[in-house]
């Protein structure tokens, strides 16, 4: 039996999950902004006493690298590292944005609505980066249940990210994360026929890293904990950071 625990906390949500098969995971989240130090690692400890699985019976373990929450980001990886090398467990990283896009998946088919997500489906999960710039990428569904990039990860700012939607082509946009407050759908031409939004989420849950995770798994895709890194896309963002700061004093 095959075991992968989750964790996030690129964003102000904080979230583990367990996975023990593709149809059985467990999972606890909260909404607590800097508070991610002390609140994950009780929370993993938490689901496996009541899971009664114990760390080194876990195969991997995931975790949400990016982009997202600068901070947050270092955490995550931190406790990754952490716990795989005390136990000896592998890593498998997976990308917050394709996470959003995969509950966007999930919520859907949670629904039951007889409305299968086609080939010519098209989920955009976009993240606000801060700085009046976002985090977004597009992907196709494909087989109803695989995601397949359309437009690889990119920062930009919001009039970029709209140009770089405009030359898709789909029969529905399925709009996730906290990006869409700019109201990107109102503002470009997709060449859609219809907008579709589905209790869009707006964070990545560790769930849905578990579910990405475990295909990963099956494909041998894990790393060593001391190759985990994350992906910021916008490395200089703690160095403008530490600018404008300096300007301000």
């Amino acid at each position: 039996m095959t075991t992968i625990l989750a964790i996030d906390t690129s964003t102000d949500a904080c979230s583990v999950a367990l996975m023990t098969s593709e149809e059985s995971i467990i999972e606890s989240s909260i909404i607590a902004a800097r508070e991610h130090t002390q609140r994950i690692l009780p929370m993993i400890a938490q689901l496996l006493k009541e899971q009664g699985v114990q760390l080194k019976e876990v195969d991997a373990i995931a975790f949400g690298c990016g982009p997202g929450s600068f901070t947050g980001l270092r955490i995550c990886i931190s406790i990754a590292q952490g716990l795989a090398y005390g136990a000896d467990i592998p890593l498998i990283p997976i990308s917050n944005l394709q996470a959003l896009a995969q509950a966007v998946l999930r919520t859907h088919n949670a629904q039951q609505t007889g409305d299968k997500l086609d080939a010519h489906a098209c989920i955009i999960p976009v993240l606000d980066a801060r700085m009046d710039e976002v985090y977004c990428a597009a992907y196709q569904v494909f087989e109803g249940s695989i995601l397949h990039p359309l437009l690889g990860e990119m920062v930009c700012s919001p009039e970029d990210c709209q140009q770089a939607f405009s030359g898709l082509k789909a029969s529905r946009i399925y709009p996730a994360g906290s990006g869409w407050q700019y109201d990107l759908l109102n503002k470009t031409e997709l060449g859609q026929d219809v907008i579709t939004q589905v209790n869009k989420p707006v964070h990545s849950n560790a769930v849905d890293i578990a579910t990405l995770a475990w295909r990963e798994y099956q494909l041998g895709k894990t790393i060593k904990p001391i190759d985990a890194e994350p992906t910021y896309l916008r490395n200089e963002v703690s160095w403008k950071k530490r600018t404008r700061i300096r300007k301000n004093v």
